[in-house]
C-alpha cells in the first residue's frame, strides 16, 4: 500500500537579530531598525502558512538567529510562533550562528534561569554534535535525523562521509547545516561541514533539508528526483543576497520530493544589484543610464537597490547620484568605481607620468592573480590622480 507523502515547510538562515552593520549597504539607523523588525517577523509569517497548507512538519536546518546575543524578546516570539501550530512538530538543527552551547537559548535551563517560557512540546531541538534520530510524533512512518553545532567555528570534518545510523522508517528526513562542495555563490571562508553530492546521496535519506548557504539550490539523484535542497535565507540583508528569498513547501515520499517545490517569498523587499557603465557620460547621462537600468529591471519602491558605476569619466563629472535616487526606493546605495578618462595609451614614456604608467602596466601584466592585477590597476589610477589632480580619494573600491 503506497504511503502518504509528508507535507513539509522548510525555512532556514533567518538570522534573527542581525546587526545589519557589517555589510556594505550602509544602512542608516532608522532603516536598519525597520529592516530588522521585518526580518524578525518572517518566522511568524511562515507559521501562519502551516494550517492553510496542511503542513505536517516544519524543517529548520540552522541559523534561526544570528548570534548568541539574540534577545529574550525575539526568542519569546519564536516560542509563541511555534506553539501556535501545535501539534505540528518543528524540527531544529542548530547551525554555526545559532549554535547550541550550554548558555544557548535552545537550552531549557538557560530559559528557566532567565524566567522565560520553555520551548513548546512540539519543538524538537537536535542539541548534540553527533547525529541522532527522532520519530515524528504524529507519523510513525517518518524518522527525522539531525545534529547541532556547539560553537561558531568552522568544521573541516566531512560529517556525511560516514554512514549515519537511523531506525527503519518509510520516510527518512535529514536536517544538515553545511557546505556543498563547489557551491560557487559563497567564498571559502564560509565553508563548514563540507560534503559532496555523492556523500549525501549515499546516506539514502528520502530527503535532506540543508542550511548554511543563502541561495536556493537542490540536489537530484540519478532518477531525477530531488533528494536535498537549500531553501536559502528568508530575507536579503547584504550584498550577495539579492533577488527573491524563499521558504519551501513540498511533499516527500520514501524516494524523494514529490513533484516540485512551491517557493514562497515572504519578504516584501528584494535587494537588487546592478552594474552600470557610464563611460564618457556627463552627469545627466549618468542619471539617465541608471534610470534606464532600474526601469528595465522592474525595481520597486520598496526594494533595496545598489548600483555600481563602472567606466571612465571626464574630470569634474558629478557621479554622486545617491541624493537623486534615495527617495525613490526604501534604500539606495551607490558604489562609484569609475576611473578618470586618462588617455593612458598615448602618454609620452619620457615623462614622469609616462614612465609611471609603463611600470604599472608591466606590473599588471606580470601579476599572477586577477586580485593582484586589480590591486595594481587601482594603484595606477590613484597614482595618476596624485600626479594630475594633486589629491587622492578612495574612489576605486567599495
Amino acid at each position: 500500500m503506497p504511503i502518504h507523502p509528508l507535507r513539509f515547510l522548510q525555512i532556514s538562515d533567518v538570522h534573527i537579530d542581525s546587526k545589519l552593520t557589517h555589510g556594505q549597504l550602509g544602512w542608516p539607523k532608522d532603516k536598519r531598525e525597520v529592516r530588522l523588525k521585518e526580518i524578525n517577523s518572517l518566522v511568524e509569517k511562515a507559521m501562519g502558512m502551516v494550517p492553510e497548507q496542511e503542513i505536517e512538519a516544519v524543517l529548520l536546518p540552522g541559523d534561526l538567529w544570528d548570534d548568541e546575543t539574540v534577545s529574550p524578546e525575539s526568542v519569546s516570539r519564536l516560542v509563541d510562533a511555534f506553539a501556535s501550530i501545535r501539534p505540528v512538530p518543528v524540527f531544529i538543527a542548530p547551525g554555526n550562528h545559532d549554535f547550541c552551547s550550554p548558555l544557548s537559548m535552545y537550552n531549557s535551563e538557560t530559559l528557566a534561569a532567565r524566567r522565560m517560557r520553555p520551548w513548546p512540546d512540539n519543538v524538537v531541538i537536535f542539541d548534540k554534535p553527533d547525529f541522532f534520530s527522532v520519530r515524528h510524533p504524529l507519523r510513525p512512518d517518518v524518522v527525522v535525523v539531525g545534529r547541532a553545532f556547539l560553537q561558531n567555528v568552522r568544521i573541516n570534518e566531512r560529517l556525511l562521509g560516514k554512514t549515519i545510523q537511523r531506525p527503519d522508517a518509510e520516510i527518512r528526513i535529514l536536517l544538515f547545516h553545511g557546505s556543498l562542495d563547489g557551491y560557487w555563490r559563497e567564498g571559502p571562508e564560509k565553508i563548514t561541514a563540507p560534503f559532496s553530492r555523492e556523500e549525501l546521496l549515499s546516506q539514502d535519506f528520502s530527503y535532506t533539508a540543508l542550511g548554511h548557504y543563502h541561495q536556493f539550490d537542490q540536489i537530484v539523484d540519478v532518477t531525477g528526483r530531488v533528494r536535498a535542497a537549500y531553501a536559502g535565507s528568508t530575507a536579503g540583508r547584504m550584498l550577495g543576497e539579492e533577488g527573491p528569498r524563499y521558504v519551501l513547501l513540498g511533499s516527500v515520499d520514501s524516494n524523494g520530493l514529490v513533484g516540485d517545490f512551491e517557493k514562497v517569498e515572504l519578504d516584501s523587499r528584494r535587494i537588487q544589484v546592478f552594474e552600470v557603465d557610464v563611460s564618457r557620460a556627463d552627469s545627466l547621462e549618468i542619471q539617465s543610464r541608471i534610470e534606464h537600468e532600474l526601469e528595465v529591471a522592474g525595481c520597486r519602491p520598496e526594494d533595496i537597490v545598489a548600483v555600481r558605476l563602472n567606466g571612465r569619466v571626464y574630470k569634474g563629472t558629478n557621479t554622486d547620484m545617491e541624493s537623486v535616487f534615495s527617495d525613490r526606493y526604501f534604500h539606495f546605495k551607490l558604489f562609484d568605481r569609475t576611473k578618470p578618462a586618462y588617455d593612458i595609451e598615448n602618454y609620452d614614456t619620457r615623462t614622469v607620468e609616462g614612465r609611471f604608467i609603463k611600470k604599472m602596466e608591466e606590473e599588471m601584466e606580470a601579476a599572477e592573480t586577477d586580485a593582484k592585477r586589480l590591486l595594481i590597476e587601482r594603484a595606477l589610477y590613484y597614482g595618476l590622480d596624485a600626479l594630475f589632480q594633486g589629491e587622492v580619494k578612495p574612489t576605486y573600491e567599495d
